[in-house]
Order: C-alpha cells, then sequence, then structure tokens
C-alpha cells in the first residue's frame, strides 16, 4: 500500500491567520511581547500541547489553553481549503493511496474541521495531537498513524519541517514540502526530495510516484 501522510494546517486549509492571532491574543493576555508571523510558523513545528506548557509554562498550561482555544474558535470560524486541495484529495482516494490525516492539532478540532469542510471521507484515519503519547513528527506517532496498513510506500506532504521528518522516520519515506522555502535555515539538514509552491504542482509528482 502506499500511504499519503497529509498535514493538515496550512498544507490543505487555511488556518495560519487564525493560529496566529490566537496566539497573540494569548501572549497578550499574559503581557507577553507579541509574535511575528515568522516566529509564529517556526512555533507551529511542535504540538499545540507542548507549545503551550513551553510558552506559558506547566502551571499556567490549562487556563492558557482555555483563552488559546477560544480566540482560536473565533477566528476560525471561516476555514478554507487551499486551493487545489479538493482535487489532489480526490486523486489521492481515487488512485487508491491510503491518506492519513496527521497533524499536531488536537485530534478533536482536527476531526471536526475537516468533517466541517467536507473532506473526512478522503481520509482512511485521521490523527492529531492527544491521540498518542507522542506527538508528530516522532516515529511513535507515525507508526500509529500507519499501524495496520501494509506498507509499500510512505509520503509525507506538508508544509514544515517535521513533515519531511515523517518522511524520514522510514527507509522508504518520500518528503514533498508545499508552499515553505526549501533553502530556508530549517532545511539546511533535513532536506525535502521535493518542494513545491502550491498543491496544484504536487499533484504531478504524486502521478510519478504511482508509475515508479
Amino acid at each position: 500500500m502506499n500511504i499519503i501522510l497529509w498535514d493538515w494546517d496550512n498544507t490543505l486549509v487555511d488556518t495560519f491567520g487564525a493560529i496566529f492571532a490566537a496566539q497573540n491574543e494569548t501572549r497578550k493576555h499574559y503581557n507577553m511581547p507579541l509574535w511575528t508571523p515568522e516566529e509564529s510558523k517556526m512555533a507551529m513545528n511542535t504540538s499545540g500541547r507542548n507549545l503551550i506548557k513551553d510558552v506559558f509554562g506547566a502551571e499556567r498550561a490549562t487556563e492558557a489553553r482555555a483563552i488559546y482555544l477560544k480566540a482560536y474558535a473565533m477566528h476560525a470560524a471561516d476555514l478554507k481549503l487551499k486551493e487545489g486541495a479538493l482535487e489532489i484529495l480526490k486523486f489521492g482516494k481515487t488512485a487508491g493511496f491510503i491518506q492519513i490525516l496527521a497533524s499536531n492539532k488536537a485530534g478533536s478540532i482536527l476531526r471536526n474541521e475537516a468533517e466541517t469542510l467536507g473532506v473526512s471521507r478522503y481520509f482512511d484515519r485521521l490523527i492529531g495531537a492527544e491521540d498518542t503519547d507522542s506527538d508528530k513528527p516522532s516515529k511513535t506517532f507515525t507508526d500509529s498513524a500507519i499501524q495496520g496498513f501494509d506498507v509499500k510506500k510512505i509520503i509525507s506532504i506538508g508544509d514544515g519541517k517535521s513533515d519531511i521528518q515523517m518522511a524520514r522516520n522510514y527507509e522508504n519515506g518520500i518528503g514533498i514540502l508545499v508552499g515553505t522555502n526549501p533553502h530556508s535555515k530549517e532545511f539546511e539538514i533535513l532536506h525535502p526530495d521535493y518542494a513545491v509552491s502550491d498543491l496544484k504542482e504536487a499533484l504531478p509528482i504524486l502521478k510519478n510516484l504511482i508509475a515508479k
């Protein structure tokens, strides 16, 4: 079986604005300096639950999480799929890929958003932070994501370093970076196999991988 590990935030759905706003509203609540967009994006390489603890401290984690989630829900009311997302998900399903939505967003929120946007049916499994003991991109997380499937080839598609690391967890893993500069500092050591500007450019790559 060929498996695609799909990232969600800012790969298939445009959530950066909502996440960025919620992060800074939470920081403002605690009188912390606001993040720049670049700082926010770098922080998103870890799971939400770990980020809250790292930034606000374990003793304030529960309160900070509640503040963040309330702000995020307000800003995420009108989420939209990225251009080309529906087309490539339909192709993956029709072509016989096992498609797994693998995100560091809390699993309950992830599943709700996928259902609301009408794409849940394209995934064979949806797994998020708090669904396993370890978060993305740990091998424990990816092993849980692919458990029960007879794996031939693993393709990880996303916009961040953690998505490429998920591919590197396996000898036959292929990492496709979408919408992020592959020449930035975070990819000096961990290189993607392919880098594209959007999902439309990723589609022919999947078609070629089938043929190999």
